[in-house]
């Protein structure tokens, strides 16, 4: 089957490449977990294995600083968040690439209720750019996923497929741009 997709192989490398060149060397990773319907599985979410690769290739990785869950949602990074303050204190590390937006929500939260200075602490970088994200205190830096640009292509592909009879499996990565706000 056709897919377009962000590319969220090329995110992951270009926040941790913001985060190093701020000077960030403990960077902390939150995310979730994909549930592949083909197993019934819960496997590694492509962000979190592209983190791991690619902090691990720059002798930075620390696995203390990976925080992980099923869900994708605004609990779930506020309950890793708090478990990333509770287990590490003042070993947190000083950047944290989030997901996705929804798990950045409840991180945000979580830091603002433990007095966590951000971005002067801890910065963040997640993806998304949903509506709310230039509302949170901080405004939340992020990567913008272009829906209209993936939507177009979906529907360029599905008329490829039907005028054109094409046979060809295709898939369109869609890259993004950064929107830089005070949580970094």
């Amino acid at each position: 089957y056709d897919s377009v997709r962000p590319d969220l192989i090329r995110i992951t490398e270009r926040a941790v490449d913001f985060f190093m060149e701020k000077g960030h060397t403990e960077i902390g990773f939150i995310g979730g977990n994909y549930h592949n319907p083909d197993t019934n599985e819960d496997e590694m979410d492509i962000r979190e294995r592209k983190f791991r690769r690619y902090l691990e290739s720059k002798n930075l990785l620390n696995e203390k600083y990976i925080f992980s869950k099923r869900r994708f949602s605004v609990e779930s990074g506020y309950e890793l968040m708090n478990q990333a303050i509770d287990e590490l204190g003042d070993n947190l590390p000083t950047a944290f690439f989030i997901a996705a937006d929804p798990i950045a929500v409840g991180c945000l939260q979580a830091l603002n209720e433990k007095g966590i200075a951000i971005p002067e602490r801890v910065s963040i970088i997640s993806m998304n750019n949903i509506s709310v994200t230039k509302y949170l205190s901080p405004p939340l830096t992020t990567y913008a996923i272009n829906t209209y640009e993936m939507s177009k292509s979906a529907i360029e592909l599905l008329l490829e497929r039907i005028i054109e009879k094409r046979l060809i499996v295709k898939t369109v990565i869609i890259g993004s741009s950064l929107i830089v706000r005070k949580s970094t």
